[in-house]
């Protein structure tokens, strides 16, 4: 070998090795340094179509479902499922109806995370803008053996989730954007938009013993967000004190009253509380139990297009007999006067172990909603359309109505 050739030879291999020092300086990939700083920051996967692990004959419990009606026929539908219970195996699950509801297929599409990261209490809404929101808490699960109340499924933090399509009606083909964080937190109820055209969010930071975060103090509770520029970025405005109420998990929801005020109505472990704000949700009078009986679950509470307020509950609004009835009989009522009265009593499911009902509407007064039956045993998904003529007779009579249907069902083949 020549001078030169030698002289070349040292010089490739002096190249080689300060380029290996420069690439040992830097992680092969974004996501690896991502997924030990933050795992539950990283993005999920959308699954289309649904791999057969998720099927029905392969999950043990499912429940905790959310709808949205974005035109007489087409309606959708998420709940969450996987692992033994609520935990770090924990996905979404999501299916469409193309006939108002009338029949339903098993689900088309699912959001998962590798690691220890749960997917959990999803909510679907239909903004004002004809699109459809998607939204989900995530966060990190303990992988512990025998982990102690929420630090099984809660890392102090969470963190609201989001992905939106433009073309909803186009059910199974519609488009979505990729999913992306939108603040910390949890929220299963849908936003509503105020008489100032702004977006608010109920929004829950649970307070939980052992975490791997810890927020500032005035963030823990049933917060409310808004957002002024559709959804792109959040805020947080305000809390309710609910510290007297010893109230944990929140699952809120917000109505905005004719004297303007924001009514806020919130889980507590014996009932429902509720709480008011006279100026937009900045500020709020302390959280006090309403006289509503109510196990320790979720309510709905929202307003209707003809300006009345539907709440679907567990059972009679003051219970049976001074006694709430447990997770059984979820009921419609109606109120004409902005919370004060409640009429009708429309059963959508008289049975044991009924809960988290959710619903959505139409511009033509048509009420679709959607609970769940059983978790651990049959794993119903159960949906219901009605109307307000049907609420005030305490049956179903109008010719839109379609009494409880079955959605999905757990398969209990063996695994």
């Amino acid at each position: 070998m020549s001078a030169s050739e030698r002289e070349l030879s040292i010089r490739a291999t002096r190249a080689v090795f300060t380029l290996f020092v420069f690439l040992a300086a830097f992680p092969l990939s974004a996501e690896t340094d991502a997924e030990l700083a933050d795992p539950a920051a990283l993005v999920p996967t959308i699954l289309r179509p649904v791999p057969a692990k998720y099927a029905e004959n392969q999950r043990v419990w499912q429940g905790i479902p959310s709808i949205e009606a974005v035109s007489p026929d087409r309606v959708w539908i998420v709940w969450y499922s996987g692992g033994q219970d609520e935990g770090y195996e924990n996905y979404l699950l999501v299916t469409t109806s193309g006939d108002g509801g009338k029949t339903w297929r098993s689900p088309f599409m699912a959001l998962d995370r590798e690691g220890a990261i749960r997917l959990f209490d999803p909510a679907l809404w239909l903004d004002p803008l004809g699109r459809l929101w998607l939204f989900w808490a995530q966060g990190e699960g303990s992988t512990a053996p025998n982990p102690v109340g929420f630090q099984r499924t809660c890392d102090g933090r969470v963190g609201v989730w989001g992905m939106v399509t433009d073309n909803p009606d186009a059910g199974e083909d519609a488009v979505w954007s990729a999913p992306r964080r939108l603040c910390d937190g949890v929220m299963m109820n849908k936003p509503i938009v105020d008489s100032r055209g702004r977006w608010l969010y109920p929004v829950s930071i649970w307070r939980v013993g052992e975490a791997k975060y810890f927020l500032p103090e005035e963030a823990y509770g049933a917060n409310v967000y808004v957002s002024t520029d559709r959804g792109e970025t959040l805020r947080r405005l305000g809390v309710p004190d609910g510290r007297a109420l010893v109230s944990v998990i929140h699952e809120h929801s917000l109505v905005e009253l004719a004297d303007g005020r924001l009514w806020l109505l919130s889980r507590i472990p014996d009932g429902i509380g509720e709480a008011f704000s006279e100026d937009g949700g900045k500020t709020w009078s302390k959280m006090t139990k309403t006289p509503y009986k109510q196990s320790s679950s979720r309510t709905q509470t929202r307003r209707l297009v003809s300006g009345n307020i539907l709440f679907l509950k567990n059972g009679p609004v003051e219970g049976r007999d001074g006694k709430d009835v447990g997770r059984s009989e979820i009921t419609a009522f109606l109120s004409e006067d902005d919370g004060k009265t409640w009429a009708g009593g429309l059963v959508l499911d008289p049975r044991d172990k009924v809960s988290y009902p959710d619903f959505g509407q139409t511009p033509d007064g048509v009420i679709y909603a959607v609970w769940d039956h059983d978790r651990f045993g049959e794993g119903e998904i159960l949906f219901a359309r009605f109307t307000e003529e049907d609420i005030r007779a305490g049956k179903f009579v109008s010719e839109k109505a379609i009494p409880a249907t079955v959605v999905n069902r757990l398969e209990k083949s063996p695994r």
